[in-house]
């Protein structure tokens, strides 16, 4: 860890202890739709001490970005996601709080400038929490996590902040969970373990370790799949979190915009050929019962969009019809 995160880590745990009632409102700046606020006031009012996360993410992403309205944003939904889903599967009101908190900060080191595992003190933080995490029983169901640091140190993977946040993630959060306090050793290696395991999900993360590293299952050392209930509810939601059908399909939406920058789109129709692929296997990802559900509810939304933005009639399937997009037929 490098000594300048160290001191604001500290500083700001200090600021959090030291706050008034006032600064306990910091996500009122930024408007969180309904029913998601009303998710939020819910486990705020079951666990008050969740706010102090709420304040640490929130000062962190306002350091790390200009404008950081749509990552608390992310962040927001997905605590209220977590929280809805772990209400209807009746999990406890502790695995509640550790799973919100757990979504709160799983993007914590995705602007992180310093976090990446091209850096030897970074690296070494990483593979230190991995080592304490596999020697608490983690990771039983990923034998492969963590086997090849080449794959991890490479620095098109391990420089590359969006494929390798999950790991930083679990450091960074740990460190500021010590340092807020209300939270025990076993409650942070559960909270750390769950950020390390929610990256899985995404299969073009998963297919672009193993185009970079030259080898089938090189991802398997990067991402481990999702074990406990607080790691398969994050999964789930940061998931269902993109099935927003505002960010997905009108033109220059998040994800239309991904499929020309990252997939080489030209076309309207190659736009949602690419996204409807994409959020088809998404859609498949899902972990939970809840997660499934409304990973369905989702998809059922978007899809009829999505099919005629690529100019068919809606009992004509896609893939059938257009094939796998070129970008994606070896990975499929």
């Amino acid at each position: 860890m490098t000594s300048r995160r160290f001191k604001f880590i500290g500083a700001l745990a200090f600021s959090l202890t030291m706050a008034t009632p006032a600064f306990a409102t910091t996500q009122d700046a930024y408007s969180l739709p309904e029913p998601f606020l009303s998710m939020e006031k819910s486990y705020l009012k079951d666990s008050p001490d969740l706010q102090k996360i709420m304040d640490v993410m929130i000062e962190t992403a306002t350091r790390q970005v200009k404008d950081p309205t749509q990552d608390i944003l992310h962040n927001r939904l997905c605590s209220a996601l977590v929280y809805k889903m772990a209400s209807e599967e009746s999990l406890d009101a502790e695995e509640r709080r550790l799973a919100v908190a757990g979504d709160l900060l799983h993007n914590i080191a995705k602007e992180e400038k310093e976090m990446v595992l091209t850096d030897p003190a970074q690296m070494s933080s990483a593979r230190e929490m991995v080592t304490e995490l596999k020697s608490e029983g983690y990771f039983k169901k990923s034998p492969q996590f963590w086997s090849d640091e080449q794959v991890l140190t490479n620095p098109k993977i391990g420089g590359n902040r969006a494929l390798v946040h999950h790991i930083t993630g679990g450091v960074m959060a740990g460190d500021l969970l010590k340092q807020v306090g209300g939270y025990s050793e076993k409650e942070i290696n559960a909270i750390r373990a769950a950020i390390v395991e929610h990256s899985t999900g995404y299969w073009y993360f998963r297919a672009s370790i193993d185009d970079i590293a030259g080898k089938p299952g090189a991802w398997e050392s990067v991402y481990p799949e999702p074990e406990s209930n607080i790691a398969k509810f994050a999964h789930d939601a940061d998931l269902i979190s993109q099935f927003v059908p505002e960010s997905v399909v009108p033109d220059g939406s998040k994800w239309r915009m991904l499929a020309q920058k990252r997939w080489g789109a030209k076309t309207t129709q190659e736009e949602g050929h690419i996204v409807y692929y994409v959020f088809l296997r998404l859609f498949e990802e899902a972990k939970t019962a809840p997660g499934k559900e409304m990973a369905r509810e989702r998809w059922n939304t978007i899809k009829p969009d999505l099919i005629k933005l690529m100019g068919l009639n809606q009992d004509q399937d896609p893939i059938k019809v257009l094939g796998v997009p070129k970008v994606f037929a070896k990975q499929s």
